[in-house]
């Protein structure tokens, strides 16, 4: 199954997939992958026309089709998660995150989309049950919107999560885990800077206005065991992660190696080496050469033997001479 991931610096998201490889089906996922199914029945020409108009990035005439899909089909739409009965603002979400990710043709970084709701201003009239929901007023920049995208669908997602490792023992996989800590992480300097006086009134800070009545437990943030690993949350609420038990299991798997496989890994090499040796000395010329040089160490060996047996009796020789002495009647 291919995947369709966009990039965010600070957020966790991956669009198109069914459960974010989480093993979790979030709202936040399921919200934006019905709008990005919404298609209307003719827009041809209005989103061939916004698509010159944009020439400098890809796949806006995809978006447009999303985009006037949404507006005819507005009244019908339903969702999930905390905020399913608020339809404006998970649309002003997709929206943006849409926009921030279309691709520029030269590949620079899309940091600003003010241009192009300028032309989505031009271009389209909206319809009057989609006028309520003020679709521009939230941040022109990535970087503050990204801040306000990700407490959001946190939100969204925190009571589906919760119930799930309720559900689960609190064991969850590595994906998971990651995607709780990163946003738990996100959710609290966010809401902590916005709680600053120097910038409060910063737009991204209108975000914790959305999520007003939203379940969200700080003082007991989620957290789950990681499948297959001993997870030990030390006392300044870190994690820390005991491979004990995938080294007991590699040491029980050598163990567990059968006794037949060893004799086995003995005896082949062995035989091998037989076949080899008796394929060698039958059918090629190494029989004649073995005999022909053990022939050469021998008579070489027997030589030696002599020489050395005539050596030693010479010495003896010479040794008993010493001892012979005259002794006169």
């Amino acid at each position: 199954m291919s995947l369709n991931i966009i990039i965010v610096p600070i957020v966790y998201i991956l669009s198109n997939t069914i459960n974010d490889g989480l093993g979790i089906s979030l709202p936040y996922t399921l919200n934006y992958n019905k709008l990005n199914n919404n298609k209307p029945y003719i827009s041809d020409d209005i989103c061939g026309k916004l698509d010159n108009e944009l020439n400098n990035y890809d796949g806006v005439f995809e978006f447009c089709e999303n985009y006037t899909g949404i507006f005819e089909n507005f009244a019908k739409l339903s969702f999930t998660g905390q905020f399913n009965h608020d339809s404006c603002t998970i649309v002003k979400f997709w929206l943006y995150d849409r926009l921030f990710n279309l691709p520029f043709r030269d590949k620079k970084v899309n940091n600003d989309i003010s241009e192009i709701i300028l032309k989505l201003k031009e271009n389209f009239n909206v319809p009057e049950n989609v006028k309520i929901c003020d679709l521009f007023n939230f941040p022109h920049l990535k970087e503050d919107f990204d801040k306000m995208k990700s407490v959001y669908d946190y939100a969204t997602n925190y009571s589906t999560v919760e119930t799930y490792l309720n559900d689960k023992s609190f064991i969850c996989n590595q994906n998971l885990s990651n995607y709780i800590n990163a946003n738990y992480e996100i959710y609290i300097n966010t809401k902590n800077s916005c709680n600053s006086d120097n910038i409060k009134n910063k737009k991204y800070c209108k975000v914790f206005d959305y999520i007003k009545g939203a379940h969200i437990n700080e003082n007991y943030p989620l957290s789950c065991k990681v499948k297959g690993l001993e997870t030990i949350i030390d006392t300044e609420g870190h994690i820390v992660i005991s491979m004990e038990k995938e080294s007991s299991a590699i040491s029980e798997q050598k163990d567990s190696i059968p006794f037949s496989n060893i004799i086995m890994a003995v005896i082949f090499p062995l035989l091998g080496i037989f076949f080899f040796s008796f394929i060698l000395y039958k059918f090629t010329t190494f029989k004649s050469w073995l005999k022909s040089h053990l022939l050469k160490k021998k008579i070489i060996q027997n030589y030696e033997d002599e020489e050395y047996m005539q050596e030693h009796l010479s010495e003896s020789y010479r040794t008993d001479g010493h001892h012979i002495y005259y002794h006169p009647s």
